[in-house]
This record gives C-alpha cells, sequence and structure tokens, in this order.
C-alpha cells in the first residue's frame, strides 16, 4: 500500500516478467539447484537407501533448525525483496539458502559436505548483508535470515575444526 493508501500490483522483483504480472521463476528455482537445495539420502555400505532413513529425533537441535525453514512454499517473494539479488545476480537467494540450511539440519541427508560447498562461495551465503527484508517479507513468517547466519555459523566453526575448509 502506497502512502496515499492505493494498492500497488507489480510482478515479483529481481525476476523477468514474462507478461503482466507473470514472472519467470526459473533463474530462482536455477539457485535452489545450485545450493543443491534437494534431499540426498545417505547410502547403506551396499548403495542401498538405510534402514533408519526415517528416524529423526523430534527433539534434537538439528531438528528444530530444520523444522524452522521446512514450510517454504517457493513464492520467490523473499528473492524478489533482497538487495544483494538486486545488483548480484548470481547470489543464490534467501530461498535457496534457507533450503540449504534446512538439509544441512537433516540427518538422513547424505550431501552435508558438497551443500556447504556450494554456499561458500562468492554467491553463497557470505554475501548476505543481513538486512533481513527476505524475513520481513516471508508469508509464512520463516526466518530466511536466520537460516543464512546458520551457514555462516557452520562454515566458520567448520573451516576451524572440521578440517574441511568449504568454497
Amino acid at each position: 500500500v502506497g502512502a496515499d493508501g492505493a494498492l500497488e500490483l507489480r510482478p515479483l522483483a529481481n525476476l523477468p516478467v514474462i507478461r503482466d504480472l507473470a514472472a519467470d521463476l526459473a533463474p530462482f528455482f536455477d539457485k535452489w539447484q545450485r545450493a543443491q537445495g534437494f534431499f540426498q539420502p545417505k547410502d547403506a555400505p551396499d548403495g542401498a537407501v538405510p534402514d533408519d532413513f526415517a528416524v529423526v529425533a523430534p527433539g534434537s537441535k538439528a531438528r528444530r533448525e530444520a523444522d524452522a525453514g521446512i514450510e517454504c512454499i517457493g513464492c520467490a517473494v523473499c528473492y524478489a525483496s533482497c538487495d544483494v539479488v538486486s545488483w548480484n545476480g548470481d547470489y543464490l537467494g534467501p530461498a535457496a539458502l534457507n533450503r540449504a540450511w534446512t538439509l544441512v539440519n537433516d540427518a538422513r541427508d547424505g550431501a552435508r559436505g558438497e551443500r556447504l560447498d556450494a554456499v561458500a562461495g562468492d554467491a553463497g551465503c557470505h554475501s548476505c548483508h543481513s538486512t533481513r527484508s527476505c524475513t520481513e517479507r516471508c508469508p509464512k513468517q520463516i526466518d530466511p535470515s536466520g537460516a543464512i547466519a546458520g551457514l555462516k555459523r557452520t562454515l566458520f566453526w567448520e573451516s576451524l575444526f572440521g578440517g574441511k575448509r568449504h568454497g
């Protein structure tokens, strides 16, 4: 709503406009792909799905971290409101980084290291300026800024104590 009380409708910012209010979400979902925002189950030694595939302790800290961001509906409102996306077209964006954080905290996922590598580069979590506009505008009240901070913390601690430098 504008200062004069009028409602202004525009297509999502930071995305190509197809027509009228319709925006092309392909760049948005391409960033999810680059952040490895898809579940990759851990393999059992013989390559099969492990027996404990669905076992996740509901009260664990990692489960609480994953639950905080799992309700993302992929609407791209956070992406459209992100100032970093507006000037850095390579930046993965809040939704992709939120999804990466959710999967980093999923004990069943087998691609933690690769995912951290994907979000550690120049287009990853360290480019976030923490203005929190993504969090303020999320219709599901998800905190992508918090997820990005979690990725930054994890990468920091792993670089110090994990024996692996990502990026």
